[in-house]
C-alpha cells in the first residue's frame, strides 16, 4: 500500500533507501538518497535531485596535482580575515574580492580561479604549469624566500603533501606566494604590491600582503 501511495505521488522505492520529504504529497523539497538511483538535496537554496553516482577515488596522477593545487589554494583562502569565518573585521583583501566578483560569483570561488585557471589550457589541467609555479617560488631570492615563508607561519599556514600525484612537500610560504598570484591574476586592488607579478616582489610586499590579509583597509 505504501508503496503503490508513494508511487502514486512521484516517489519510487528502491532497495532500502528512503529520501527524506517536506509536504511529499506535492514535493515541497526533499533530501538524502533513494536507493541507488536518484539523490535530492539542495544548493544555494534551490532544491536539486541527481542520479546516484558511486563514489571513486583512482589516485590518478594528475587528479593528485589538481587535488593538490586546489588543496593549496583553498589553504590560504581560509587564512582571509572576514567576518562571516568569525574574523573581527573583513580584511583589505577580503573586501577587494568581494567588490571584484562578478554578480552571483562567491568571493572565494573567484579568487581561488585567480590562481586554478593559470594552470589549464583549453580547460585541461597541465602539471607543467603548476611546476613552473614551484619552481618559480624555489627561485625567488632568499630574503623574499623567508619573507614569504615567515608570513606564512605568522598566518598559522602549515606545510602538507599528498602521497600520490604530487608528491613534493607544499611549503606554507609557497601556499601564501600561489594566493598573492591569485590576487595579481584577478586584479583585485591596482595599486602596489598587487599590480606587480608575486615573482617580482621585494620583502615589503610580502609583509604588506600578508598584513593586508587580516587588517581592514
Amino acid at each position: 500500500m505504501l508503496k503503490r501511495l508513494l508511487s502514486f505521488y512521484g516517489f519510487t522505492i528502491f532497495g532500502l533507501g528512503f529520501a527524506k520529504v517536506e509536504g511529499p504529497l506535492f514535493s515541497l523539497s526533499a533530501s538524502g538518497q533513494v536507493g541507488k538511483a536518484i539523490v535530492y538535496g539542495s544548493w544555494k537554496g534551490r532544491h536539486t535531485v541527481r542520479g546516484y553516482v558511486k563514489p571513486a577515488n583512482p589516485q590518478s596522477s594528475i587528479q593528485g596535482y589538481v587535488r593538490v593545487a586546489l588543496s593549496a589554494i583553498t589553504k590560504w583562502i581560509k587564512k582571509v580575515g572576514n567576518k562571516r569565518d568569525g574574523d573581527a573585521l573583513d580584511s583589505k583583501v577580503y573586501q577587494a574580492c568581494t567588490s571584484k566578483a562578478p554578480a552571483g560569483i562567491n568571493w572565494n570561488g573567484f579568487i581561488g580561479a585567480g590562481f586554478l585557471d593559470q594552470l589549464q589550457l583549453n580547460g585541461t589541467f597541465q602539471t607543467a604549469y603548476f611546476q613552473s609555479y614551484v619552481d618559480n617560488y624555489s627561485s625567488l631570492g632568499t630574503d623574499v624566500l623567508t619573507a614569504f615563508a615567515t608570513e606564512a607561519s605568522a598566518l598559522a599556514i602549515e606545510d602538507f603533501a599528498f602521497n600520490y600525484g604530487y608528491t613534493a612537500n607544499i611549503p606554507a610560504g609557497m601556499q601564501l606566494y600561489f594566493g598573492a598570484h591569485a590576487c595579481y591574476q584577478q586584479e583585485i586592488i591596482s595599486t602596489a604590491p598587487y599590480n606587480t607579478d608575486p615573482d617580482s616582489w621585494a620583502v615589503a610586499d610580502v609583509t604588506n600582503f600578508a598584513e593586508e590579509m587580516t587588517t581592514d583597509a
